[in-house]
């Protein structure tokens, strides 16, 4: 329902009645309007808290500008109304805050008003003139529009008169492939039927690393020449490993900076990839996404989920986009697509070389032979595009191309990887011998020092450090004649055209990498220890502002962390310049979890389990809490590792705080995951057993509110009333001046209060907080306390006494500021609280296109992150909101081939309540055994 707040002066008793004649009016035909004149007495947060919710709240904001309204809006009246004058600063601060983007404030006058009433600020802007402009108004607030556009039609091409060519956008940060190109005709095939039509938004191929995905790319974007925006960038720069923690955001700092944005904050990861999709709509785009394996998850528990909130959200918007193409590679496939149906999202994995295809490469790169013996040579090798070029310039260059001489290549010495990267890895090996004691081996193992391209800068400052087996007594000419070597004649190096780095395959860096840090361990640390220091010393600020300021430091620590040298760049660099203290700041001030998280990973010999040997206990202790947040917060549930690490590390040194508040950690992150029984023993037998011996009373107290919680869940409210009544008394007794549990304490003990439908006492208890509230409260306190308030309004609204569909207007109100703040605290986990409460309240008003909005965005948070309590939760509302729309003769969920209307909402209601019963008995989520069996009910 559309929201409307109407911002006015008191000039007069006949003015306040055209305002009221407005709002009536409004309100009759459909718009929920507020005005102060509707408040009996006075709001119970105050006037001014009440004006800034309301303006923030509202969908529309109208401003009946007068004389005497401008002076206040501008605070040139010190008589009078104060309201208009707060008012005026609450939208002028949030119109600079938006850039001056208005979509809210719209100024209206009375009849014989003047413009010139109207604000600086809002004068860009329509103005309505009220009573005659009301209909126009009312198109606007109601979002129909006086004249439809005509379908869109085709783009007349036409020349310019003097021969110049619409500007575009060119940005291809694909590693330079070189040697021919054969075979993929149906890939290719697929790629220019996708190009040319606009059904197919995104394509995954799917292949082992050096199976072609990215010469595939790369051939047909060198042969595709209509492509008016082109952004094309690998991830396998930042590491070809899946287990590698990579940031994702030098690709959208690079994005966004091509396409012209200058925004620097967003309030989440997620409108990152929102304000990405927004920069794309509309243009006819290609956007590579190569190698995204280093952020997704690898393991086979985990199938292929991203672990960046900002790449995921933007690929949810790009598979709406009708005018572009999104082309991703990657080893493992994205489970995040894995429900979008074709031809939308299509799926293609990537097989090896056929044999025909790669006799043809292999003859391309000079190797003779018999067809029978190239054939014989391709099936050895599987067919496997890297492994085949590499074995071809073998065979050229040591053997003059004869085919047969293949066998005099070793078996690999320390057979590791899959049966593609190994066959690699053995011509890799017989590489290494040959230039054993030559300039080019050090330059390979230069290059397995890095996880992306060696800038020319960077590689000259290594070969001035003449760190002894890697740079040492090698002079500059055979320096550049071992790049031109590697470059030209063995093609085991690429440079970029734009600053001449340096670069490889992935693989290629693995393995010499390896080999470097296994064969030479005092130069691969001396060679880390130096980047170390070139790193730390690159930004111009001691204490950088931006995320493209940091990005040295970070490299500074992964290079620190590499040479051993943990300590000194946890001091030096992440604890003093990247984190500074207490300060928090680069997830605080910059909001930038995942370029923590995977700082953070380089303090760890074995993430999230094991911290490196050499850090203190103290500092172990913290990284792994570190960890554990960092997880948590980007929706990374699941990875339970750190705070099982923590909570044991502080059980064995005896820390009974610090044990209880891991633990108790640990109890939260399994309820969320669906793991009640496993949270009711984490909470119960240990984590209340370690505060006990703590003696710490707020610890003692908070910790039984988790046991309480997970009891409840687990559907013994009994036992879990007991408990929330031993903690208040707790609280009484160590705080007698708020008797009562209050924060997350508080809302766990009224949503116990709500299901037994205590509803009375809990907007007794609201009351009680309000009184106790204070101005810097934590965001999350006050939307938990505007859920909970929310959450029994809606309780009421069910009683048989409330009727009609606007008696939710109240509860609405209050759970919309809740999403609103619980999306702002970042809490990811939280959050789906908030919607499925509003998400209720839109069933039960009939808005079941809101319901279903809120709906599907709780599937995805659940879903994704295995949120299985909020997942089940999903399940039951659904079925719920089915069941509504078939009572009022609606019905969204039509299936393929049914006519018959009533059978359109039968099958998925089913589904749902199946759903919800398998994963309740999975959970242990007994707290919602009735609700299921009322559904089974309505069901039969």
């Amino acid at each position: 329902m559309t929201r409307v707040f109407i911002s006015y002066s008191h000039d007069s008793d006949a003015h306040r009645e055209f305002v009221r004649g407005i709002s009536d009016r409004l309100r009759k035909e459909g718009l929920d309007c507020l005005i102060d004149l509707y408040v009996n007495g006075f709001p119970p947060e105050g006037w001014q808290r009440w004006m800034e919710n309301q303006i923030e709240s509202a969908d529309f904001v109208l401003l009946v500008c007068t004389e005497t309204y401008l002076r206040r809006y501008r605070g040139q009246e010190t008589e009078g109304g104060r309201g208009v004058t707060f008012e005026g600063v609450v939208i002028s601060q949030t119109l600079y805050d938006h850039y001056y983007r208005n979509t809210k404030f719209i100024p209206m006058i009375p009849t014989h008003g003047s413009l010139d009433h109207v604000p600086l600020t809002l004068k860009p802007y329509s103005t309505y003139c009220l009573p005659s402009d009301y209909d126009k108004l009312y198109r606007v607030l109601t979002g129909q529009a006086e004249y439809i556009a005509p379908p869109l039609g085709e783009i007349r091409s036409m020349p310019a008169a003097n021969g110049h060519t619409p500007p575009s956008i060119h940005s291809d940060r694909l590693p330079t492939v070189k040697g021919g190109f054969f075979g993929r005709t149906a890939e290719l095939q697929l790629l220019n039927t996708a190009w040319a039509n606009t059904t197919t938004r995104i394509i995954q191929f799917i292949a082992p690393g050096g199976t072609g995905k990215t010469k595939l790319l790369r051939h047909w974007l060198d042969h595709t020449t209509d492509i008016p925006v082109l952004i094309a960038w690998s991830f396998y720069s930042q590491g070809a490993s899946e287990d590698k923690q990579t940031s994702a955001t030098p690709f959208f700092s690079h994005a966004f900076a091509k396409l012209g944005s200058t925004r620097e904050r967003f309030a989440s990861e997620e409108d990152k990839g929102d304000h990405l999709a927004e920069l794309l709509h509309g243009k006819r785009y290609v956007l590579v996404l190569d190698g995204l394996e280093p952020l997704q998850h690898g393991g086979a528990a985990m199938r292929g989920e991203l672990k960046d909130k900002a790449i995921r959200q933007l690929l949810r918007q790009l598979a709406r986009h009708p005018c572009g193409l999104c082309i991703i590679t990657t080893r493992i496939a994205l489970h995040e697509l894995s429900d979008r149906d074709a031809p939308t999202v299509i799926r293609h994995d990537l097989q090896n070389l056929t044999g025909a295809d790669g006799i043809q490469l292999l003859q391309s790169l000079g190797v003779t032979g018999s067809a029978a013996e190239l054939g014989k040579a391709v099936g050895e090798y599987g067919g496997h595009a890297l492994a085949l070029s590499l074995l071809g310039n073998v065979l050229r260059l040591r053997h003059q191309g004869d085919v047969r001489k293949r066998d005099t290549l070793k078996a690999l010495v320390k057979a590791k990887g899959n049966q593609d990267s190994r066959h690699a890895f053995k011509v890799m090996q017989a590489y290494a011998e040959w230039f054993a004691g030559e300039p080019e081996l050090a330059l390979l193992h230069l290059l397995g020092l890095f996880d992306h391209p060696i800038g020319q800068d960077v590689l000259q400052m290594l070969w001035d450090a003449q760190i002894p087996h890697l740079t040492a007594d090698i002079d500059e000419d055979e320096w550049l004649e071992a790049i031109a070597s590697l470059r030209e004649e063995h093609h085991l190096l690429s440079q970029h055209d734009s600053g001449g780095d340096l670069d490889c395959h992935p693989l290629i860096r693995e393995y010499f990498g390896g080999q470097l840090q296994t064969q030479q361990p005092q130069a691969w640390q001396q060679a880390h220890e130096r980047l170390y220091e070139y790193y730390k010393a690159l930004p111009k600020n001691p204490l950088p502002d931006t995320l493209e300021e940091m990005q040295p430091l970070f490299s500074a620590v992964a290079h620190g962390c590499a040479a051993g040298l943990h300590t000194k760049s946890w001091e030096e660099v992440y604890w003093a310049r990247i984190k500074r203290g207490n300060e928090h700041y680069i997830e605080k001030k910059l909001g930038a979890f995942s370029d923590n998280l995977a700082t953070i990973s380089h303090f760890f010999s074995k993430p999230w389990r094991v911290p490196a040997s050499d850090l203190n206990n103290h500092r172990q202790a913290l990284i792994l809490n570190l960890a554990g947040f960092g997880l948590r917060a980007l929706g990374r549930l699941r990875e339970l590792e750190p705070m099982q690490a923590n909570s044991d590390y502080d059980v064995k040194h005896e820390r009974w705080l610090q044990a209880a508040q891991a633990t108790n950690n640990l109890s939260e992150l399994q309820l969320t995951l669906g793991d009640v029984a496993q949270a009711v023993e984490s909470s119960g037998a240990r984590s209340s057993r370690y505060a006990d011996q703590s003696g710490d009373w707020q610890s003692r107290m908070m910790f039984r509110t988790t046991h309480a919680d997970a009891l409840h869940q687990a559907g013994d409210t009994a036992a879990a009333l007991a408990l929330f009544r031993e903690a208040e008394q707790l609280q009484q007794e160590n705080q007698p001046s708020y008797p009562r549990l209050y924060s997350l304490g508080g809302f766990r003990y009224c949503d116990l209060l709500l299901a037994q439908g205590s509803t009375e006492e809990v907007l007794e208890r609201y009351e009680q907080w309000v009184e106790w509230r204070q101005d810097g409260d934590p965001l999350l306190d006050r939307s938990l306390e505007y859920l909970t308030l929310g959450r029994a309004h809606l309780q009421q609204l069910l009683l048989p006494s409330t009727s009609g569909r606007g008696a939710g207007g109240e509860g609405l109100h209050w759970l919309e500021q809740a999403v609103a703040g619980l999306r702002a605290a970042g809490t990811l986990h939280n959050l789906p609280w908030g919607l499925l409460a509003r998400a209720a309240l839109h069933r039960h008003t009939r808005d079941f296109a809101r319901a279903r909005q809120d709906l599907q965005e709780v599937f995805d948070i659940a879903d994704g992150s295995g949120m299985r309590l909020h997942l089940t939760d999903y399940h039951l509302e659904m079925a719920r909101l089915l069941v509504a729309e078939e009572k009022e003769g609606v019905c969204n969920t039509p299936l393929q081939g049914t006519a018959d209307v009533g059978a359109y909402c039968i099958r998925p209601l089913q589904y749902h309540i199946a759903e919800a019963e398998r994963l309740i008995a999975a959970t242990g989520y007994h707290r919602r055994d009735k609700e299921l069996m009322e559904l089974q009910a309505a069901l039969t």
